[in-house]
């Protein structure tokens, strides 16, 4: 891994001076509009499209969300333990809308 690319799993990340992340974090968590692949993005569109995701689509979708809860910045309250343990639960489009709805409760915005 280089400076400028970040490989978690099969997604590869690369920096995007334009959105830095904004808190001071040893390891800022990747945003999926910097995956490079493709993979990532065409999991999220069909995501919010509210669409069926298959299993590759939601693999990939549990891989982002690891590693972006990891990392980020939660408030207080926010247990990231539970949110890491539903992100291995999620099943369906419906599972992700409603860990999405508790995350930006607890500040995170990963999509």
């Amino acid at each position: 891994m280089n400076q400028e690319t970040e490989t978690i799993g099969p997604l590869v990340f690369g920096e995007n001076a334009d959105y830095p992340y904004p808190f001071g974090v040893e390891r800022p968590p990747r945003f999926w509009m910097e995956e490079t692949t493709g993979t990532l993005g065409a999991a999220v569109e069909v995501y919010m499209r509210g669409e069926p995701l298959n299993a590759a689509q939601l693999e990939v979708l549990q891989i982002y969300l690891r590693q972006y809860l990891e990392r980020t910045v939660m408030a207080e309250d926010g247990d990231r333990r539970r949110f890491l343990e539903r992100v291995g639960r999620l099943r369906t489009v419906g599972d992700l809308t409603r860990l999405a709805e508790s995350l930006s409760e607890a500040g995170v915005e990963p999509f």
